[in-house]
């Protein structure tokens, strides 16, 4: 249902040059977004290879099943349940050469407050953070779930707006502490733009690339 749904969207990118130009150089990104953003980005990038850590709940049951439709590689574990291992599963895979993808503030929250994991991840790895936030011009927000989880009306247009990237020099709880707030403030701003851009005349969206019918191989 989730990829039928997915296919009546419009969904164009803004920014993409970001992820464009390190996929050319060949380099593993962390790709960092919000909880309640993520029904618009798994059919834009299918089959991509990426990385994704999906909690051990039974949620997390459901989210795994829809990613391994979607062609992505899915490590169980959270910042709360077996954390360490999922970590583990990620510097392995990075170090195979695949980039990865993390919702920052979950599994289950504070809404919006990004956790230390991804950031903790690229200082180890020495790869950047690319944040990401995506937009729809119709769509529902959950209003009882911990996220607030936005679906997209189905024919809507919607957008995935990428972020410079936030570079990550080492794993001191000092570097860790500035770059978990660089993070959290792109993130925030891009919320905001993202959702700008949806709601903007068609006309106004010329800066989008739109997505080709053919599978991603190189980016989230």
């Amino acid at each position: 249902m989730v990829s039928l749904w997915s296919r009546t969207l419009r969904i164009h990118e803004a920014n993409r040059k970001v992820h464009d130009h390190f996929a050319a150089e060949g380099r593993t990104v962390i790709y960092a977004f919000w909880h309640d953003s993520v029904f618009l980005l798994p059919h834009m990038h299918r089959d991509s290879g990426i990385m994704i850590m999906v909690s051990e709940s039974r949620d997390g049951d459901v989210a795994a099943r829809i990613l391994h439709h979607f062609g992505f590689e899915v490590v169980r574990g959270s910042s709360k349940r077996r954390g360490f291992r999922a970590l583990i599963g990620l510097i392995t895979g990075m170090r195979q050469g695949r980039s990865v993808a993390i919702t920052v503030d979950g599994p289950r929250g504070p809404r919006h407050k990004v956790k230390e994991g991804a950031v903790f991840l690229a200082g180890k790895m020495g790869s950047p953070i690319i944040p990401a936030a995506t937009g729809a011009k119709s769509c529902w927000a959950l209003e009882k779930a911990w996220d607030r989880f936005v679906i997209p009306a189905p024919f809507t247009e919607g957008v995935v707006l990428y972020g410079e990237p936030v570079i990550v020099s080492g794993t001191s709880s000092e570097e860790i502490a500035s770059k978990r707030m660089e993070l959290e403030g792109a993130l925030h701003r891009l919320t905001r733009e993202a959702a700008a851009l949806a709601a903007a005349p068609r006309q106004r969206k010329r800066p989008f690339k739109k997505k080709e019918s053919s599978p991603a191989q190189s980016s989230w």
